[in-house]
């Protein structure tokens, strides 16, 4: 079991943070880093942590939305914008270019090249496994491990034989690994996933797969616990809420102006809170006995919020998010622990109504608890 960092803008410095956790590994952003700006990161990170994996995720998925500094990688081909994508054999060049890229960046371990399709048809996941065998003989003649990359729309999920058509094709694979991203173009940045009709599928989906491959469920938000409760050996998740939703858009800024806000990470509520939200809870004496030794990010913004000295605290949100994540999935080490964990934060959320408490946001109500604890318990059977 373990948590990894997804990089994006900035991200390099916060490895070095102890008050994160000892995250097992990070995923390169190529959209957001040159080769040379990973070299110069790697080598800085290397001095500080020893035991570190490095997975290099090319990003291929729908460069003309945001090409970023793809260009800037040989594997990112002149015809990429005019190639026929449905042709494995063009896919496979690009799998091999990354495995090139990967050997001089001295990186341990490649995602296998994937294309944003149209459609998510059977044919679309017979040809990245296609793809991905290719990389991965290609890459263990050089000591890479491969992940196949597969990205999942969770729309789709709302037909329950999903999950077993799609884990008996991506399971055909000589991959010992998945990268598995479900995409939700309709949830807004900072909403939870609620589609209580596909949720049940992808905990299935991530079960079926699990028994078979070593699952790793890439751009997680507080809904790791679904994944962990349906066995995911790895997760990863980034300090950007835009970085904890997989979309086409992933990068863009959180808000309409472009400026980042800090938000409170409130575990026992799974959610994340306004400032003026964390001082309302405060008044109720809501953190009298809580205890920040295990996150002490925690305290430290407690702390500038109770002083109302308006001082920055966006890098200690980010510190507080990353440390959850890391608690939190080295906590539910099994299904039983993940299906507890829900059940508790319901009850918390049960606390806030009895407070008649309301969050600004509409959306920010617990429902997506219950639904996620209807998700496990039904995926959980299938």
């Amino acid at each position: 079991m373990a948590a990894y960092l997804q990089q994006g803008h900035g991200s390099w410095g916060l490895l070095e943070e102890e008050d994160i956790g000892v995250y097992k590994g990070l995923v390169l952003s190529p959209v957001n880093d040159s080769p040379d700006g990973v070299r110069n990161g790697l080598a800085r990170l290397k001095e500080k942590r020893k035991e570190l994996e490095v997975i290099l995720d090319p990003q291929l998925y729908n460069p003309t939305i945001d090409k970023g500094r793809l260009n800037e990688w040989d594997y990112y081909s002149a015809d990429f914008e005019t190639a026929d994508h449905s042709d494995a054999s063009w896919w496979s060049a690009r799998g091999r270019e990354v495995v090139d890229n990967a050997l001089q960046l001295g990186v341990d371990a490649v995602c296998s090249p994937a294309l944003f399709p149209r459609e998510f048809s059977d044919e679309y996941y017979q040809l990245i496994v296609e793809v991905a065998d290719a990389t991965c003989a290609y890459a263990s003649k050089n000591n890479i491990e491969t992940l196949l990359t597969a990205i999942i729309c969770l729309k789709d999920l709302g037909n329950p034989a999903r999950a077993l058509q799609i884990a008996s094709i991506l399971s055909n694979t000589n991959c010992e690994r998945i990268y598995l991203t479900f995409l939700s173009e309709d949830v807004q940045t900072r909403e939870p996933l609620q589609d209580a009709a596909a949720l049940p599928t992808a905990v299935h989906l991530v079960r079926l797969l699990s028994q078979h491959l070593r699952v790793h469920v890439a751009f997680c938000a507080h809904d790791l616990v679904l994944w962990k409760f349906a066995g995911a050996t790895d997760i990863s998740t980034g300090k950007f809420f835009n970085l904890r939703r997989f979309s086409p858009g992933r990068w863009r800024d959180d808000d309409s102006t472009g400026r980042q806000v800090a938000y409170w990470n409130e575990g026992p509520l799974v959610t994340l809170l306004r400032d003026q939200e964390v001082l309302r809870l405060d008044r109720e004496h809501w953190f009298d006995e809580r205890s920040f030794t295990s996150n002490p990010a925690g305290e430290q913004i407690l702390s500038i919020l109770r002083g109302g000295t308006g001082n920055p605290w966006q890098k200690l949100s980010w510190l507080q998010y990353l440390r959850w994540a890391y608690n939190t999935d080295k906590l539910l080490s099994d299904a039983g622990k993940a299906e507890k964990a829900l059940e508790h934060w319901d009850g918390k959320w049960g606390e806030i109504r009895a407070k008649r408490i309301l969050f600004t946001d509409r959306f920010n109500n617990g429902d997506h608890v219950r639904i996620w604890l209807n998700a496990v318990r039904e995926g959980g059977v299938r």
